[in-house]
């Protein structure tokens, strides 16, 4: 048996739930919908070790998913950082290269696409991609998840920009000290700069 199942066993020695079972949804009702999450009011089922259950109520937000990308060009060694509005912070912002996944697409194609379209760059070849799996934002009220890659690439070719209605973006390649530098809030974002940070020194990376 894996590390953390044996973990999950002994966690779930004390208390009345049994957190080796699956939960279940009891009622799931709709309140809000828009072109990428809706919200929801859930009744939630969790099971006992009795066989009863114990029923909780829950709001969650079921968001589309996205990928996160760290584009490093071999040939100059910088990055590529872009500026715009995020309406959470309220401000424009710094960050890398993201986007929403389209239906049926693989997060890599949606991190390659979003590249192109948000900043005009395409690369004309990827000597490495790094994937660190997928990590989700605020776990406790949303199952917003974001795919993290980091590509490194050669030849660049730049191309015209293809941004979503309402996107004004601006992109800049920067030098490693000076991504460094930046006042990038975004949680993925910045644990993608602090892998490559790791990274150039040699260490163990995420």
């Amino acid at each position: 048996m894996k590390y953390f199942e044996k973990l999950a066993r002994k966690m779930n020695i004390e208390g009345e739930i049994d957190m080796e079972a699956k939960p279940s949804t009891l009622e799931d009702e709709e309140v809000y919908r828009c072109s990428i999450f809706s919200v929801h009011k859930k009744l939630i089922a969790l099971p006992k070790k009795d066989g009863g259950r114990e029923v909780i109520r829950r709001e969650i937000v079921d968001h589309l998913p996205g990928v996160i990308c760290l584009v490093h060009d071999l040939d100059t060694d910088s990055y590529l950082v872009e500026m715009e509005y995020r309406v959470g912070p309220g401000n424009f912002v710094f960050g890398l290269p993201a986007g929403l996944v389209e239906r049926g697409e693989a997060p890599l194609e949606t991190a390659k696409r979003e590249v192109e379209e948000e900043t005009g760059v395409r690369p004309g070849k990827i000597e490495e991609i790094e994937q660190y799996g997928a990590f989700y934002a605020s776990e406790g009220a949303s199952n917003d998840k974001a795919y993290l890659f980091a590509l490194h690439v050669s030849d660049i070719e730049n191309l015209p920009l293809r941004p979503d209605a309402g996107e004004f973006i601006k992109s800049a390649w920067v030098s490693f000290e000076e991504m460094l530098s930046l006042p990038i809030k975004n949680a993925s974002s910045a644990l993608l700069v602090r892998n490559e940070e790791v990274r150039r020194r040699g260490g163990q990376i995420l």
